[in-house]
């Protein structure tokens, strides 16, 4: 299968500004989500997957699916990330605690006046990158990492995985 011709299909999507091939079994893009630009897309497929175009176009329509689901449930991916990761929580332990000790809190090289809402917490929050994994055409995976703008997650990013059934699933914190 000509590389070119596979580039082609996911050109036409209504989700990448960019494509690149970066080598025989994996494209890059760029897209938007969450009103954010330029959100990196890493594609990889596996080395024995089908020469098929109509596989391709089945695939770029299940990765298509799948961003359309990121896209629409922001709010649903921010509460399970803040219900299960407690990152929010404790951040807002450290915030009521210093605050009622010296009136203003401050952690790393964030000030604050008063604890922060949830709805702040999840208005900070963007995908850095997205990835998805091509098995077959009945086994792709899909993960991206959550940062936030105030660094509420000090450095570190949340892991997320949308599952088959687009069950969300915490990966973890790293950084």
């Amino acid at each position: 299968m000509d590389l070119k011709e596979i580039k082609n299909i996911f050109e036409n999507s209504k989700y990448f500004s960019s494509i690149s091939i970066e080598d025989d079994f994996e494209f890059s893009g760029t897209a938007n989500i969450w009103d954010k630009n330029d959100i990196e897309i890493s594609i990889e497929f596996n080395p024995d997957y089908t020469d098929s175009l109509e596989s391709y176009k089945f695939s770029l329509k299940q990765i298509e699916e799948k961003l359309t689901w990121i896209e629409k449930n922001k709010k649903l991916i921010c509460k399970t990330f803040i219900e299960e990761e407690e990152m929010f929580y404790g951040l807002n332990e450290d915030i009521e605690k210093q605050l009622s000790k010296k009136g203003k809190a401050k952690i790393g090289n964030l000030e604050f006046d008063a604890p922060i809402t949830e709805d702040e917490f999840s208005n900070s929050l963007y995908i850095t990158y997205i990835n998805f994994y091509i098995e077959d055409e009945k086994n792709i995976s899909c993960n991206f990492d959550l940062d936030a703008e105030p660094d509420y997650l000090f450095g570190h990013l949340a892991n997320i995985e949308i599952d088959e059934d687009n069950d969300i699933l915490m990966g973890g914190i790293n950084g």
